[in-house]
C-alpha cells in the first residue's frame, strides 16, 4: 500500500473560512501574538500599560496567541488573565471597539470573552470593511499552515464540541493539566516537520482572499513581519499578504490610515490619535 497523497495547499479545514463582518476605519490598530503568562509577568504588565495608553482609535484588533495559553473561562479569574480582560474591558468602556481572533495557542476561548470584555471574539476571523471599500480577510492563520497535517488533527480535536464542553466546565488544575499535555505533544513533533509544513501556504493565502472576496488578507502566527503581493494567479487576482509580527518584536502593529492605507508600525510608537 503505498503512502498518502499530500494535502493540498489550498486546503482549508471545513469552516476556516472567515464570515463575520467589521468596519475598520482610519485609526484601528492591529496587534498579534502576544503569548501573556496566564498568570501574568512583566509582559502582561507592558500590554496593561499600552492598553490604557490608547486613546482616540475606533477598534483595537487582536489576531491570535492573547494568551500562551487558554484553558478554559475559569482562566479569567486568574491574576494575570484577569488583569488582562480588565484592561481590554477598560478600552471598550472607552469606547474603543475590541476584536478578538483565537489563535492556535487560546483557541478555546469562547463568547465568555466578550461577556467579560465587552469585545467580540470572532472563531475563525472576519472580514474588515475599510474606508476605501477594500475588503481585508483577518485571521490568526493557523488554519492556513495546510501542510501540517499533525497540528490540522490537533486543531480539531481543540474544536471537538466535548472538548470544549470541558474546558468550559472542568475544575481549572485539570483543564491546565490536559493544556500542559497536548501543549508538549505539539512541541515535541514540531522539530520533525520541514519549514513548509510548519509555514501559512501561499496558495492557502490565495484561497482565503478568493472566498471572502477580499483584497488582502492580514495574519499572525508566523511572528515574523511580511507585506508583500502574491501575483495573480490560477484565474485570481494578486492578493496583498500582510503578517504582523509578533508582540515586542519587529513591525508588530499594523495601522489603518486615512482613506483605507495600512502600514505596519510598532507598539513602542505613540499609540494615541486626536
Amino acid at each position: 500500500m503505498g503512502a498518502s497523497a499530500p494535502p493540498a495547499e489550498d486546503a482549508l479545514p471545513e469552516g476556516a473560512i472567515p464570515t463575520d463582518r467589521v468596519t475598520l476605519g482610519a485609526g484601528t490598530l492591529v496587534i498579534t501574538d502576544l503569548h501573556l503568562a496566564p498568570l501574568g509577568d512583566e509582559r502582561t504588565e507592558e500590554f496593561v500599560r499600552w492598553c490604557d495608553a490608547v486613546k482616540g482609535v475606533p477598534v483595537v484588533v487582536c489576531l491570535g496567541d492573547l494568551f500562551d495559553a487558554w484553558v478554559g473561562r475559569r482562566q479569567a479569574r486568574v491574576e494575570g488573565s484577569r488583569d488582562v480582560l480588565a484592561a481590554l474591558r477598560r478600552l471598550v468602556e472607552r469606547g474603543i471597539a475590541v476584536h478578538l481572533v483565537p489563535g492556535n495557542r487560546d483557541l478555546v476561548l469562547d463568547k465568555a470573552f466578550d461577556e467579560v470584555t465587552g469585545g467580540t471574539l470572532h472563531a475563525e476571523g472576519f472580514v474588515g470593511e475599510l474606508d476605501n471599500g477594500t475588503s481585508i480577510a483577518c485571521v490568526h492563520s493557523d488554519a492556513l499552515c495546510t501542510l501540517d497535517v499533525d497540528y490540522q488533527r490537533l486543531r480539531r480535536l481543540w474544536l471537538w464540541g466535548p472538548l470544549r464542553f470541558a474546558s468550559r466546565h472542568a475544575p481549572l488544575w485539570f483543564a491546565r493539566w490536559i493544556g500542559r499535555r497536548m501543549r508538549r505533544l505539539s512541541e515535541t513533533r514540531k522539530p520533525l516537520k520541514l519549514p513548509e509544513e510548519k509555514s501559512i501556504r501561499p496558495a492557502a493565502v490565495r484561497r482565503t482572499a478568493a472566498e471572502t472576496g477580499a483584497g488582502v488578507v492580514v495574519c499572525g502566527h508566523a511572528h515574523e513581519a511580511r507585506d508583500e503581493a502574491l501575483p495573480a494567479g490560477d484565474g485570481g487576482p494578486a492578493v496583498r499578504w500582510i503578517v504582523v509580527g509578533a508582540w515586542g518584536g519587529d513591525r508588530d502593529l499594523l495601522e489603518v490610515g486615512p482613506g483605507g492605507a495600512l502600514e505596519l508600525a510598532s507598539t513602542a510608537a505613540p499609540t494615541s490619535g486626536a
